[in-house]
């Protein structure tokens, strides 16, 4: 049969989701893990492949098992061989032939960027113009396959931290930090909207900023016919470890805060 797992972690400390030779990734811990328990066969597949520095709430991985030990492929198992900054916290018996990439109807990832001052007014009317279809070769390190369909691009903001909501069919390789790094020029009043608009014509062949790695998150992936079942134990003990590592950052962050004021005087 085939198992379907959703992974939330933290990407600081890791090179990324993929496999890389002699570095640290998210999948070279989860497939110890997996290994560990013994209901791995072979090789698992993966939802999207996150950059160092990247995090995931809905990071979504399959593989086969055999029928007898599906018990132990359960979020709770699996969690207990993993570090203390990776999860998985719900799980789908997955149709055959299903893939985690290839089944993948839409992906949404969210950016958290810290920039008082900035017009939310002016990149929400950027961000509307890349709803829909579109050539997102200027948006991209990547040159192939470029057209995509952005189906939500939401911007809210909250005491200086703004929010970016984005989903769409695939997404390019960088391609949301370079729309987050284009509307940041945006809405600070770097660029303007023509120069915003003509990121969308790929005959100019404009560059976009990149906006850094440690501010994106993998929200989520959609899927039809998957039925998933959230293990309430699994999400609380993450939820929790979360709570901590919240805390020890913001100390961290205010101390920084404290600083730059001192020093502004």
């Amino acid at each position: 049969m085939k198992i379907a797992l959703k992974l939330a972690y933290l990407g600081d400390g890791y090179w990324g989701f993929q496999r890389q030779p002699d570095l640290v990734t998210v999948d070279c811990r989860v497939r110890q893990a997996l290994e560990k328990i013994g209901v791995i066969h072979g090789d698992f597949c993966y939802a999207g492949r996150t950059d160092r520095k990247v995090s995931a709430l809905g990071q979504v991985i399959d593989f086969w098992i055999d029928e007898d030990k599906a018990k132990l492929a359960r979020p709770r198992c699996v969690n207990g061989r993993l570090p203390r900054d990776i999860w998985t916290w719900a799980w789908a018996v997955a149709p055959i032939g299903f893939s985690a990439r290839w089944n993948a109807q839409w992906r949404e990832y969210r950016y958290l960027l810290w920039h008082p001052r900035l017009d939310l007014g002016v990149m929400q009317s950027a961000a509307h113009l890349l709803l829909g279809e579109h050539d997102f070769r200027n948006f991209s390190s990547s040159k192939v396959d470029t057209v995509k369909t952005v189906m939500k691009l939401e911007i809210s903001e909250e005491n200086g931290l703004f929010i970016f909501d984005i989903r769409a069919s695939g997404f390019l390789w960088n391609m949301v930090r370079k729309i987050v790094g284009s509307l940041e020029k945006v809405g600070s009043g770097q660029k303007d909207m023509l120069w915003f608009s003509n990121l969308l014509r790929p005959e100019l062949n404009h560059g976009a900023p990149t906006a850094p790695a440690e501010g994106l998150i993998l929200m989520d992936v959609g899927y039809e016919g998957l039925d998933w079942q959230v293990d309430e134990y699994s999400r609380a003990r993450a939820a929790a470890a979360l709570a901590s590592t919240v805390q020890e950052r913001m100390a961290g962050a205010m101390v920084a805060r404290t600083m730059q004021r001192a020093m502004e005087r």
